[in-house]
């Protein structure tokens, strides 16, 4: 029987985890989408709901009752204490059904590498309980771009969320491998195999050393 490798996938927002993590899966990794969990408690009915309600009042929900995630988001993010509360209250939620699938997964072994993809690893200090963490690099001006074009938000409020992340400099202190997604596609993917095949290559697991230069990414700050 082949050890499971669990690894977490990371990178700032809009950095382009969804589309890494399409990737990993195509290759033929088990990828779980905290991103997805976050919007499956959050929905009305799910395990946060009530209590982002409760603390944060009716006002932020829509016409059929559901969080109005932009709302909210530009309460968080205006407001340091309320984005910890809001992280206080989903964080554990989203982590217990993250390990629910770990642990379906590993019951059904059908696969051999896991990977968790989710925005807080290293912020949260959850990255120890993987093998390794994947870092997404994308510069600062793509950053911008992408995120202003995916959630239609003011230039103003996109850069205070980037601000109030922690940098890709601090990031990378805790990275086992990278991954640059500030190109093309194309680039990516080659970006993607090459991280899958050095995965496979050193057969990475059981927390060893990093078997892999992060500096020789040929990542360009």
């Amino acid at each position: 029987m082949k050890k499971i490798r669990y690894l977490g996938l990371t990178g700032g927002i809009a950095s382009g985890k969804s589309t890494v993590g399409r990737l990993f899966e195509k290759l033929g990794a088990f990828v779980i989408d905290a991103d997805e969990i976050s919007r499956s408690v959050m929905k009305k009915g799910g395990a946060a709901y009530s209590d982002i309600i409760g603390h944060f009042g009716e006002s932020i929900l829509d016409k059929n009752g559901e969080i109005d995630r932009k709302k909210l988001k530009e309460i968080v993010f205006n407001n340091p204490d309320e984005k910890k509360k809001l992280e206080e209250i989903t964080h554990p939620k989203i982590l217990q059904y993250e390990k629910q699938l770990v642990s379906e997964f590993k019951s059904k072994n059908d696969k051999d590498l896991i990977i968790t993809q989710a925005a807080l690893i290293i912020e949260k200090g959850t990255y120890a309980r993987f093998d390794g963490v994947i870092l997404i690099y994308l510069d600062e001006k793509n950053q911008l771009e992408r995120l202003l074009k995916r959630d239609g938000i003011d230039e103003a409020l996109a850069k205070k969320i980037i601000d109030s992340q922690m940098s890709f400099d601090e990031k990378l202190k805790y990275a086992t491998f990278v991954i640059d997604n500030s190109g093309t596609i194309e680039n990516t993917e080659r970006e993607v195999r090459r991280v899958f095949e050095l995965i496979n290559k050193i057969n990475y697991c059981a927390k060893h050393q990093k078997a892999y230069d992060i500096n020789s990414t040929g990542v360009q700050k």
